[in-house]
């Protein structure tokens, strides 16, 4: 039996402060990660984090540690809820401390990200597989787009690659060039993909080099993969969230 909480003067969490996602289990069982960037700076640090998922009139619950050190627990497996409608999660943040306990933050109808939706929109989707120590890899299929595969031993595996700076910052420039150099130099008039993979290079750093020279192909491959860092400020992003992890 839960205990009884007090509401008085909680903070609403916002979207980017916690992201879900949903995932097909080898045995077709649902499991969820949550990727938390909470704002510490108005919560006390040993207030208990706690998810919720639900459906219709069906709900789970799951304890992630405290504000301090949030821990994944093990079994994440949405099994005892009513998988025919939409999932949604809410998160509190409880301070245990006092009497009945106080919701000093939380957040409802929080929805998973949809990786179908992600894919009509994305250039280079995102996948989770175990694949042993390596980290991560590009797959290339004939009739679809060419995919990025996280290993899913990595925890919040799909969450981190595309919400951690620091993941962003060293994996996607070499993803990137990974995908030019397979496509300028293996000529699939089949997949449909190397156009618009093509198409936005050249936005970046101008029309490809006539001709198939390896070394003006090479430069400008890496024309545009810096032009894509610049952009994006890649290094930055990567410096600025290397100095937020040593505070």
């Amino acid at each position: 039996m839960q205990a009884r909480i007090n509401h008085t003067g909680r903070r609403k969490i916002v979207t980017k402060e916690v992201q879900f996602t949903l995932n097909e289990e080898a045995d077709d069982s649902l499991t969820f990660d949550a990727l938390f960037s909470l704002d510490k700076s108005k919560l006390p640090s040993d207030a208990k984090v706690y998810v919720e998922a639900y459906s219709t009139n069906t709900s789970q619950r799951f304890s992630f540690g405290t504000v301090a050190n949030i821990q994944r627990p093990i079994d994440r497996r949405l099994d005892q809820i009513d998988l025919s409608s939409s999932i949604l999660f809410r998160t509190q943040i409880i301070d245990e401390s006092v009497h009945k306990g106080r919701l000093v933050a939380s957040a409802s109808e929080m929805r998973p990200q949809s990786e179908q939706d992600e894919d009509h929109a994305s250039l280079l989707p995102v996948r989770q597989r175990n694949l042993g120590q390596q980290t991560w890899k590009i797959e290339f299929q004939t009739d679809s787009k060419p995919q990025l595969v996280i290993n899913s031993r990595i925890p919040n595996a799909i969450g981190q690659v595309k919400h951690n700076r620091e993941f962003q910052s060293l994996i996607l420039p070499s993803a990137f060039r990974q995908v030019l150099m397979f496509f300028l130099w293996n000529h699939d008039e089949e997949n449909e993909f190397i156009d618009e993979w093509i198409g936005f290079a050249e936005f970046i750093a101008g029309s490809k080099p006539h001709g198939e020279d390896a070394i003006d192909l090479m430069i400008w491959v890496d024309d545009v993969i810096a032009g894509f860092s610049d952009r994006f400020g890649l290094c930055d992003r990567l410096i600025n969230s290397l100095k937020e992890g040593e505070q």
